[in-house]
């Protein structure tokens, strides 16, 4: 009887023992079978990011040229840019298929408000898209909103065959708009005193430099010209003889 207590003693003794080690033998990871794969986190798939998007200038004469650039890149996904396409009016104006993009100058060939928009595709089929506007002018306006504002001359009073310094004022009353080239020309009769070629007249006021080697009395005016894409913008300004004065001194009383 006693053998048969200490061999239960025993037993109990190595069940007791053993159950702590099944249990953690449960909680073990259990490593993947042979020849299964292991699950992978789906990659995020999201749209592609437009960074930098211009054309230049926004405001321009029907038929002078404009850029367009832009700088596409991939979204937190990472997936790959993989066209860019700029539309306007439902025509391609531009495309690639590269994140950075310079194009060559192109006329604008419409009046008033465009607007450009810009497409960008990732490899995942996702698209990201941005628009600019950009205001054409025509010629015509362009000249109608250029003006000769005056006429400066240094000094004020000149005598004949006397060199004279000009500042001739000009406004550009279209915000936005450079019109280039603008050619100016200053005359005296049927003599040409001064000119300026190529000129890059922005908005607001301009003051170009010229000068009059020697004024000649008989001319009795001159001419500004303004001449942009064969048409021209002139003011006159007349020249008139003034008395002059000279002060002496006078015998003291």
């Amino acid at each position: 009887m006693k053998g048969h207590v200490k061999a239960l003693t025993f037993l109990l003794t190595v069940i007791t023992l053993a159950v702590p080690f099944a249990a953690s033998a449960q909680l073990a990871p259990q490593a993947p079978a042979a020849g299964k794969a292991i699950p992978k986190t789906l990659p995020l798939v999201d749209e592609p990011l437009i960074k930098i998007f211009n054309i230049v200038p926004a405001v321009v004469v029907q038929g002078d040229p404009v850029t367009a650039n832009w700088h596409a890149i991939r979204g937190p996904g990472g997936s790959p840019v993989t066209s860019a396409v700029l539309t306007v009016d439902g025509a391609t104006f531009a495309s690639s298929t590269a994140e950075l993009f310079h194009g060559p100058p192109r006329p604008f060939d419409w009046v008033g408000e465009k607007t450009f928009m810009l497409t960008v595709r990732n490899a995942a089929g996702k698209t990201a898209t941005r628009s600019l506007t950009v205001r054409g002018v025509s010629v015509a306006e362009a000249v109608n909103r250029i003006n000769v504002v005056n006429l400066e001359t240094n000094p004020p009073q000149f005598s004949a065959g006397q060199p004279i310094d000009f500042k001739v004022m000009i406004s550009n009353t279209i915000p936005g708009l450079t019109l280039y080239p603008v050619h100016l020309f200053v005359t005296q009769g049927n003599r040409v005193v001064g000119n300026r070629t190529h000129l890059s007249v922005g908005p607001g006021s301009s003051i170009i430099p010229l000068q009059d080697r020697g004024f000649i009395a008989t001319g009795g005016m001159y001419v500004v010209d303004l001449e942009y894409k064969g048409q021209h913008k002139t003011r006159r300004f007349v020249t008139k003889s003034v008395p002059m004065y000279t002060l002496d001194p006078t015998p003291n009383p």
